[in-house]
């Protein structure tokens, strides 16, 4: 692979963190959502730089399940049927972009994150995504992706503090 290409590849990867980051201090679903898109369209385009197939493939699916959730009510039977179809295209799309036994990974862990987030319980979500971001993460250090990994990571260790915080006010209240 080019260098060029390696370095748009990482610096896209980068852009997406810091967008994700960003994310996370937005108010309402909407806007969260949307900015969410911009990191994950840059992730999806670093993958697409980066050589990563699966990792292009499924994001491509994530842009699409973010702007249909932000359509979309909040919760009911359509939401979580929705939220399965596209799980199902995930893991339909992670086979015709195998990279070999890796794309296990973030086939499970994108498939997985997409129905969970149909439950629209934020405790859960959090729970989830200690183990989803976990095969994420494992899948960015096979691709060597560096704004993955550092996504990933960060993930890891918000979903953790929240996971403790709520806990320590459900004890509280």
């Amino acid at each position: 692979m080019p260098q060029t290409q390696q370095i748009i590849g990482q610096a896209l990867g980068i852009l997406a963190t810091v967008i994700t980051v960003i994310s996370y201090q937005m108010n309402t679903k909407k806007s969260l959502l949307l900015v969410q898109t911009a990191a994950t369209t840059c992730t999806c385009l670093a993958y697409l730089f980066l050589g990563a197939a699966s990792g292009f493939a499924l994001n491509v699916v994530c842009i699409i399940r973010n702007v249909v959730f932000y359509f979309q009510k909040d919760s009911g039977k359509a939401h979580t049927l929705t939220a399965l179809a596209l799980a199902l295209a995930m893991v339909v799309l992670g086979i015709l972009s195998w990279q070999g036994p890796v794309s296990v990974l973030i086939i499970v862990a994108l498939a997985a994150n997409t129905v969970f987030l149909s439950f629209g319980d934020p405790q859960l979500l959090r729970k989830s995504i200690l183990g989803t971001s976990s095969l994420v993460l494992l899948y960015n250090i096979f691709v060597f992706s560096l704004g993955g990994i550092a996504n990933e990571a960060l993930s890891i260790v918000s979903s953790a503090a929240g996971i403790l915080r709520f806990r320590r006010e459900k004890k509280n209240a």
